[in-house]
């Protein structure tokens, strides 16, 4: 009852385009080679050493880690190739801490941060087991350029239409002001301030004074988390200051307390969020077609691989060659046109890798008949559904 009731609550933080969901799909990666052309032929693996093959399943161990586990499934004449990480328990931690800040983010501060190597969509940064999650605040001063103007003796103040008329400062003119030729008086953010440009900022520091009181920001909460860790250690630490130094924060983390929290969800017997599963992913498929168990193309591996991320497992999430745009691709099943996502719920499984490396034998005999990639239909959430009976709790 009380694995029941923590599996309903995780999913119940899901979203709802990975309604049906297993926990160890977190731990994973999987691909559908359902394309036209690609074949494949499993009987090279029936006689082969170090494998396990329950009902049809078949597992071994990765090339690329030996820690981790291969599964090969057919269902419906598709081949399913999934990267997995066992799990070595089914509670995992996390730090977290938040906090608000006014904050200043242009387009040169996301490049400076992605060649920082951090993965950056929107106002979500993620690195490793890092996560940053920006959520900024609206003003309601102006909706427009029009609503703001230059006030002050020196025409150093940008403000709302009616306090630009009325405000009064000193005339004294300091060298700082040159740098608002760089920039221009208007609505951002629903604020009238002077906008935000990398020169104009540049500008400013020359002159030794700090953009932020000069351009006005509206507040914004920031949430950290730290995953598979019930504290950041000193790694984390540096790459997070790196990261809020491009966004002028640093300071912030000298006195941030963090949480711990454990949830249920499983923890892998390897850092999930350090894996390359795409790597993993590559060298798999290369090595399945070196020994001539799928014939598929460099361009459909590499294509693969370049969409391959932790996470993209299971039946709304799996890789497969679906419709974009009306255009056929290698995507997640849930960015396609019009999926059909399945609501069902499985419980956590884990599994049994063999000892060794597989060794494939000469002697077995290549099958007659080989099958093609096809799209099926709803009929294949019967077999998903069966998938954690073949493994080992």
């Amino acid at each position: 009852m009380k694995k029941g009731l923590a599996l309903i609550l995780l999913l119940s933080f899901v979203p709802l385009a990975n309604a049906c969901y297993n926990p160890m799909d977190s731990l994973a990666v999987e691909v559908r080679l359902n394309r036209p052309g690609i074949s494949y032929d499993l009987s090279p693996l029936l006689n082969a050493e170090n494998i396990i093959i329950d009902n049809g399943t078949i597992i071994y161990r990765s090339h690329y880690d030996e820690r981790v586990g291969v599964i090969l499934r057919e269902i419906n004449s598709s081949l399913w190739i999934r990267i997995q990480i066992p799990a070595k328990s089914f509670e995992s931690a996390y730090a977290y801490a938040s906090f608000e800040s006014p904050l200043l983010i242009s387009n040169e501060s996301f490049e400076r941060i992605k060649a920082l190597g951090w993965e950056v969509k929107n106002y979500t940064f993620r690195k490793g087991s890092l996560y940053v999650q920006i959520s900024p605040r609206k003003g309601n001063e102006c909706k427009s350029d029009s609503d703001c103007s230059i006030g002050g003796c020196s025409g150093e103040v940008c403000t709302t239409r009616e306090l630009a008329r009325e405000i009064v400062t000193p005339c004294v003119y300091k060298e700082w002001y040159s740098c608002l030729r760089l920039t221009s008086c208007g609505c951002y953010n629903g604020l009238c301030t002077w906008k935000p440009t990398l020169e104009f900022e540049k500008c400013l520091k020359e002159h030794g004074v700090d953009p932020s009181k000069v351009i006005k920001l509206p507040l914004a909460e920031v949430y950290i988390a730290v995953y598979g860790k019930e504290k950041p250690g000193e790694e984390d630490v540096v790459e997070l200051k790196a990261l809020f130094e491009e966004l002028g924060i640093s300071c912030v983390l000298d006195n941030l307390q963090f949480k711990a929290e454990i949830t249920n969800s499983p923890e892998g017997v390897i850092d999930p969020y350090s894996f390359n599963f795409s790597k993993a992913l590559e060298i798999e498929l290369k090595w399945l077609r070196e020994n001539g168990i799928i014939e598929i193309s460099d361009e459909d591996i590499s294509a693969i691989v370049n969409v391959a991320e932790r996470g993209k497992a299971g039946q709304n999430s799996h890789i497969g060659w679906y419709k974009k745009n009306g255009i056929y691709t290698w995507i997640p099943y849930d960015e396609s046109d019009k999926p059909l996502l399945v609501k069902c719920a499985s419980p956590p499984f884990n599994i049994s890798i063999p000892k060794g490396e597989i060794v494939l034998k000469s002697s077995s005999t290549p099958s007659q008949s080989r099958a093609q990639g096809e799209v099926c239909g709803p009929a294949l959430i019967l077999g998903l559904l069966l998938v954690p009976l073949l493994f080992r709790k």
